[in-house]
């Protein structure tokens, strides 16, 4: 069952309209329950609106998701411990050690940069 990011919303903040549907829909598919990359993303964007913890909310989608892939919860931890932008966050988080940029926020993440600027 793919769920998109209404659905983990409505379990992550502390009050929404929609809670006692995804807590049934939770009960009734738990452990068939699968989403994307996307919704990852969109819950960072949606997790700075709504002050939720965004390392918080990745744990708890994996979780719930039982997903393994810590790409995700490196994007969070570079949102919330380097305060480095949301689709950058996820960049550095899929590059690993190095990176095609010209961006100097990955410099500070400690990820080698292939300085785009300097390439004709």
């Amino acid at each position: 069952m793919y769920a998109d990011t209404d659905f983990f919303l409505a379990l992550l903040k502390g009050s929404d309209w929609l809670k006692a549907n995804a807590l049934k829909l939770l009960n009734k598919h738990r452990g068939n329950i699968h989403t994307s990359e996307t919704t990852y993303v969109e819950l960072m964007l949606l997790s700075q609106k709504y002050h939720l913890d965004p390392i918080k909310v990745v744990t708890d989608v994996m979780e719930i998701t039982k997903t393994d892939d810590v790409t995700y919860l490196k994007a969070a931890h570079y949102i919330k411990e380097n305060r480095v932008g949301i689709f950058d966050a996820f960049h550095a988080a899929h590059a690993g050690s190095e990176i095609i940029s010209s961006d100097g926020v990955y410099d500070r993440l400690g990820i080698r940069r292939v300085r785009l600027e300097e390439h004709p």
